[in-house]
């Protein structure tokens, strides 16, 4: 059972004055996660693998993109600890801490794909209320405070044209597009596709699924195969500014900063509405 940190006016946060605008949290959060994607980008030939304690690869890309979004985050959000997949040992979550995934998608990346991401959230309690996504080879960031935004990126990290609000759409009448994970294939979202009869299924790495829903280009995806909290931390937050939903099979919102169960997720749904994810979760759990 996890033990939340729900955000109070006693918590230690309600005097902080950058919370009072959350959107501009997110655009801070956007250009770390920019300026982390350009190393990736130009680091796509970096083969020099090694294997995690988990079983997760990680290569020297993801360092790099590593120490480039803590120092832009020193820079823009000074004080707020940190808590990155390439060093979670050292970094406790506090009533207000980030959240980072320096690159999510290693295996997209290391096969020469696209769909890899940097992923960064900024949680309050034990909910994200801030949150970006950064696909530098699709030339698209994502992110999201109150509102939800996209923005084109170059290949440098700098903006490319202005943001523009983005929100899910209506699930077509054909029935819904799903996204399933391109290497974590897993039963559970195989037979909730099927269960809803969805109208395609498209093979898709890392948070960016979570992008393309919020952005009104699909409808769902269904993870029952792990992952982590800084996975899906950002992408929950833009999902749902953009209307959509993020719930775990119980039906509640996921929730971020539990040690305890070593930042480990449940599995979860991830839909453009409350009712398509309360239908995949009737599918998943009869």
């Amino acid at each position: 059972m996890t033990t939340p940190r729900p955000a109070t006016e006693d918590d230690g946060t309600a005097a902080e004055p950058r919370l009072a605008d959350r959107n501009d949290l997110a655009r801070r959060l956007a250009e770390a996660a920019r300026l982390s994607g350009a190393v990736l980008l130009a680091m796509r030939a970096a083969r020099d693998v090694t294997i995690k304690a988990d079983g997760s690869p990680v290569c020297s890309a993801d360092m790099a993109a590593d120490r480039t979004a803590k120092t832009a985050l020193a820079r823009l959000l000074p004080g707020i600890p940190v808590v990155s997949e390439e060093s979670v040992a050292e970094v406790a979550p506090a009533a207000l801490f980030i959240l980072l995934d320096p690159l999510d998608g290693t295996r997209e990346f290391l096969a020469g794909g696209d769909s890899y991401c940097v992923a960064i959230a900024l949680i309050r309690g034990d909910r994200p209320i801030a949150g970006a996504i950064a696909a530098p080879a699709s030339g698209r960031v994502w992110f999201a405070g109150v509102e939800a935004f996209a923005q084109d990126i170059a290949p440098d990290g700098t903006t490319a044209g202005a943001a523009h609000r983005i929100a899910v759409r209506r699930m077509p009448d054909a029935g819904p597009t799903t996204l399933v994970s391109r290497f974590h294939g897993d039963a559970l979202s195989e037979g909730v596709s099927d269960a809803l009869q969805s109208a395609s299924t498209r093979p898709m790495s890392s948070a960016v699924k979570f992008g393309l829903i919020a952005s009104g280009e699909a409808d769902l995806h269904i993870r029952g195969g792990q992952t982590m909290e800084w996975d899906i931390a950002a992408g929950d937050c833009i999902l749902c500014a953009a209307g959509g939903v993020v719930l775990t099979l119980d039906g509640e919102a996921p929730r971020y900063g539990c040690v305890e169960r070593g930042y480990r997720n449940p599995p979860f749904v991830a839909a453009s509405s409350e009712a398509l994810a309360r239908r995949a979760l009737a599918a998943a759990v009869p």
